[in-house]
């Protein structure tokens, strides 16, 4: 029976799994107590996707000896892959108390913390498998994959390139290189690492879809277009690559075969959008008027102040919406004209005929960019109190400089707020912070002779943006990133300028210095990735001789 579990092992690793299966079935059927029949057919098993019958082979033998490290660490794979994170941990946790020393569990379980978003824990354990086996490729690639996620992008280089001076050959980490340097904003040499990953894995489909991405950003659309094509050929239905898409779409103002493939959002778990309720989704074909629709929104606090105007237009057709927002945004939408009845993030309305996610309103409405002028306003005791604090001197001008850049294609959108310089020189001009968190500490760090305003504690309280809503109504100009603010700036009709990457985001267009969302904004955009001088001498140029200022 030895000889036949060796002769099915042997086999085993050499890949040739329908040999081995039935050699080990064969023990099996012999004596179905020999555990390291079961262990290993549980492992072939999993490596060929019948997870839960890998399971049910491998949670056997480690009931049967719990000190049995390799197979506790081979059933937190499995875990794994059922998307059971905390047992998975759990086994991976029990397997390295037993033997600290087995860099593969160490591994897979920081990947599994990688998923639970416990980045920092995620990079000790994968330290910790390199630690045992410094040239382990997983722990180096995988390690590279948190450190982007933690931004810190040079450190995540120098893993992948570790990982590529052990072997050259390895695809995934030459693609993960091109991520990184797509957060960096290297467009062309993120383009070039991605195409030495498909010379080795030509039929990788986030590759292609990846690559699409950078090729958008170098403005070569077309050739972005036929990369995307390639991607959803390699890979049917990802969600990914019709988000994206959809994307290059709506950047085109192609709506009719935008709008529908930016419902792939639904499927991406890290956007969160998709819910279900025993009501109805509405798509758009069923009559609501006088019915109860359910709408809410997940995303950022842009998002919802940009897309509000979809959940009055369906008011305007006659349903009874009932909008669900983050909660922080509430009392700065109870000003929202026409006013829809909202609820907090996690409320659901005790009855309702529809659902629907906010950001696919446009598509079941059927409509693309609906005319709308201001409809928000600051509480008139907030605007009146902020009158005060910063008078009538000079000319006004809110500046928020620095937004978030999670995802690959939203970095590059934050400017320094040192190049804001010139602008501040100009005589009579007064610029007042509306940064908050993250890029307030360059306020600290200012050219010499340059000087910005800033109210300490402002909008601290638990509603989002009233202070920063009053503070815009009396400037006479913000001067935006693509942020929140720039979205809020125009839902007040407060004037305002955005300061546009080489390519933005998809709702800013292309070669366009309106937004048709909002009356009151003007874009300038960057003539070449990272360009922002030129940007900032624009706006420059247009103040000097503003006759108003």
């Amino acid at each position: 029976m030895r000889a036949l579990l060796d002769q099915a092992v042997d086999l085993h690793g050499q890949g040739r799994l329908a040999e081995a299966e039935r050699l080990y079935e064969q023990v099996l059927a012999a004596n179905p107590d020999v555990m390291d029949a079961r262990h290993m057919l549980g492992v072939l098993k999993a490596q060929q996707g019948h997870t839960h019958e890998a399971y049910d082979l491998i949670a056997p033998v480690v009931a049967a000896n719990p000190q049995n490290a390799l197979a506790l660490a081979n059933l937190g794979n499995v875990l794994n892959t059922l998307d059971r994170l905390e047992e998975a941990l759990s086994a991976y946790n029990r397997s390295l108390a037993i033997n600290p020393d087995y860099p593969p569990a160490w591994c897979n379980r920081a990947n599994v913390l990688q998923e639970l978003e416990r980045l920092p824990e995620a990079l000790a354990s994968y330290d910790r498998a390199l630690s045992v086996q410094p040239d382990f490729l997983p722990a180096l690639n995988n390690r590279g994959n948190v450190l982007l996620k933690l931004g810190r992008c040079e450190e995540a280089l120098g893993s992948y390139d570790h990982a590529l001076a052990l072997n050259p050959g390895y695809a995934e980490a030459h693609a993960n290189r091109g991520d990184v340097l797509q957060r960096l904003c290297c467009y062309d040499e993120a383009l070039a690492a991605y195409e030495r990953a498909l010379t080795i894995a030509p039929d990788a489909a986030l590759t292609w879809n990846s690559r699409g991405v950078a090729l958008v950003q170098l403005c070569r659309l077309d050739e972005a277009r036929q990369s995307y094509a390639r991607a959803a050929q390699l890979a049917p239905g990802m969600p990914e690559i019709l988000l994206n898409q959809g994307l290059l779409h709506l950047l085109q103002q192609n709506f009719a075969k935008g709008w529908p493939l930016f419902e792939a959002r639904k499927e991406m778990r890290d956007l969160g959008e998709a819910r279900g309720f025993a009501q109805p989704l509405w798509t758009g074909a069923q009559d609501i008027n006088g019915k109860t629709l359910f709408v809410y929104i997940r995303r950022g606090l842009g998002d919802a102040i940009h897309f509000y105007r979809y959940a009055a237009l369906a008011q305007a057709r006659g349903a009874r919406v009932i909008l669900s927002v983050n909660d922080p945004l509430l009392p700065l939408l109870q000003s929202a004209v026409p006013a829809v009845p909202m609820i907090g993030l996690g409320q659901v309305p005790e009855s309702f005929d529809y659902h629907t996610s906010l950001m696919s309103m446009p598509l079941a409405l059927g409509t693309d960019i609906p005319k709308t002028g201001r409809y928000l306003a600051a509480e008139p005791a907030r605007a009146r109190e902020w009158r005060e604090r910063i008078g009538g001197e000079g000319y006004r001008i809110g500046v928020a400089w620095q937004g978030d850049a999670v995802t690959i294609g939203a970095e590059g959108k934050s400017f320094p707020l040192a190049a804001l310089a010139r602008i501040a020189a100009i005589p009579g001009v007064r610029l007042i912070s509306l940064q908050k968190n993250a890029g307030a500490e360059q306020l600290g760090k200012l050219p010499s002779g340059m000087a910005i305003e800033s109210f300490p504690g402002f909008d601290d309280g638990p509603g989002a943006f009233l202070d920063s809503a009053a503070i815009m109504e009396n400037c006479d100009l913000v001067i935006s990133c693509d942020t929140a603010a720039a979205h809020l700036a125009g839902a007040l009709g407060v004037p305002c300028w955005i300061a546009l990457k080489h390519v933005p985001e998809w709702r800013w267009f292309l070669g366009r210095n309106d937004s048709p969302w909002y009356p009151s904004l003007r874009l300038f955009r960057q003539p070449a990735t990272g360009d922002w001088a030129a940007v900032f001498r624009a706006m420059e140029a247009e103040l000097i001789s503003c006759p108003n200022r």
